[in-house]
């Protein structure tokens, strides 16, 4: 057994019980500051009781009483004389429990530690002219306690995502200010403002390498969004989900702008260095049912300069899946913009194979869920061949992700996988990072030959 297990296997215990010890002390410093706060507060209400009991000021008495309904977990009260007639009492609504019976004594004394009978002696001149008798349920103040501690837990963390936020928003006005002052009022430089907000943000643009199974050489590269945490922690996050957690939090700021022109921009970069590369994104479920939005991309890539051909669009099986005809006619119009859609997270419905027998697509990537359950599933491992070979006899290519180990790439490629990725090829990493691996490869090239393209009056790319 490592040092490393057998130090987390005494420290875990110790941290546990510590924090187990430090609730129980908190706990019971918490019900006895509850507890003599309850008791000075039935004193007090019989000292309130007093003056009106001297004039026989029944009406009085009972507003005292009434106003205990203020005072959370004080369930009943009840006013009794010295000779122990009842004078006056008071129940919280819908509260039918009888604070002089002998089964609350019982119940409130030994049943449970959580409820308390009070009883205050209400004297004039040293003679006990009444008994204040009152009945408190300590669960309701817990509650309040432990609600306001959620609270101030909480609160820090909301201030700090709102000034971010603000700071996001702030940096990307000023960005435009700026811009429009430097420009005398035209429009602003839309990616040099969302970089830079980014940056406030601490969000970067990661690569993810694309393998070829034959060499183990680099095919392309899929983006992924880095958001390095202030903890120190570092996340990966596909663009639609990106995209799709901004829309839904209201956050109005073109991020899909942004991920494709920075993309795009830095893959130029890559192709004149390195030759053609295929670069992938993932997009959500609006921009792939929006009509404009393969224009959008066209245009894109028509002010980058990189060649439409080697973008692929990835699309999640659960969007296509729901009414697959409709999104048979939306492939078809990326088709016609000469743009490439590839199915992601395949093969986990069983409606996956008869998908390629209605959409219009060339490649699909099997989820990488099914990839680790190859070693100890039977069925899964017959499900994604037989999803492989119907693809394959369809003309589909097929290729893999969440690859973690060398006999996953073996046995997949022996079934038909041509591409794939993941950490047994390569995790996320930065452009740079990419960058370095690319000329390890000794993929550097001169000139990229059929793909330096100048863009047409219509859009189209024709050789240089």
């Amino acid at each position: 057994m490592s040092k490393k297990i057998i130090k987390l296997a005494v420290l875990v215990p110790a941290a546990l019980g510590a924090l187990a010890l430090a609730g129980v002390l908190i706990f019971n410093a918490t019900r006895h500051f509850i507890v003599e706060h309850n008791e000075a507060l039935v004193h007090s209400v019989a000292q309130s009781i007093l003056p009106a009991l001297l004039v026989n000021d029944t009406q009085q008495v009972d507003a005292v009483l009434k106003a205990l309904e203020n005072y959370p977990g004080i369930e009943s009260a009840e006013l009794v004389s010295a000779q122990g007639a009842s004078i006056a009492s008071y129940t919280r609504s819908g509260n039918v429990l009888d604070p002089m019976s002998a089964s609350f004594e019982l119940a409130s004394a030994n049943d449970d530690p959580n409820q308390m009978h009070v009883m205050a002696p209400i004297t004039f001149d040293s003679l006990i002219v009444a008994n204040l008798h009152i009945a408190v349920n300590l669960w309701p103040t817990y509650l309040r306690i432990i609600s306001w501690l959620g609270i101030l837990l909480i609160v820090p963390s909301v201030i700090y995502v709102l000034i971010k936020q603000f700071r996001i928003k702030v940096r990307f006005e000023r960005v435009a200010a700026d811009d429009d002052a430097d420009r005398g009022g035209s429009s602003f430089d839309v990616a040099h403002a969302v970089n830079a907000a980014m940056q406030d943000a601490d969000l970067s643009i990661d690569y993810q390498p694309i393998q070829r199974m034959s060499d183990d050489g680099v095919f392309g590269m899929e983006v992924v969004v880095c958001w390095r945490h202030p903890s120190g922690q570092t996340l990966h996050v596909s663009p639609s989900d990106f995209v799709g957690m901004a829309e839904k939090n209201k956050i109005c700021l073109p991020f899909d702008d942004w991920l494709l022109r920075s993309a795009c921009t830095q893959a130029v970069a890559w192709q004149h260095q390195y030759g053609p590369l295929i670069l992938a994104i993932n997009i959500t479920e609006a921009q792939f049912k929006e009509p404009s939005f393969a224009q959008k991309i066209r245009d894109v890539c028509r002010d980058t300069q990189y060649p439409h051909q080697l973008l692929e669009l990835e699309v999640n099986e659960s969007v296509v899946a729901t009414n697959p005809k409709k999104a048979a006619a939306h492939i078809a119009a990326f088709a016609e913009q000469g743009l490439s859609v590839t199915i992601d997270r395949f093969g986990l419905s069983a409606h996956s194979q008869a998908l390629l027998e209605v959409l219009p697509v060339h490649k699909v990537k099997i989820d990488g869920k099914l990839v680790q359950r190859l070693n100890n599933d039977a069925q899964v491992k017959e499900w994604v061949n037989a999803t492989i070979q119907h693809a394959l006899a369809h003309d589909v290519q097929v290729m893999t992700d969440g690859l973690d180990f060398g006999w996953q790439q073996a046995e997949l490629q022996s079934m038909g996988c041509i591409l794939g990725q993941g950490a047994y090829f390569y995790s996320p990493m930065t452009a740079v990072a990419f960058e370095s691996l690319l000329s390890k490869r000794s993929f550097r090239v001169t000139r990229m030959p059929n793909l330096r393209e100048a863009p047409s009056d219509s859009g189209e790319y024709s050789a240089a």
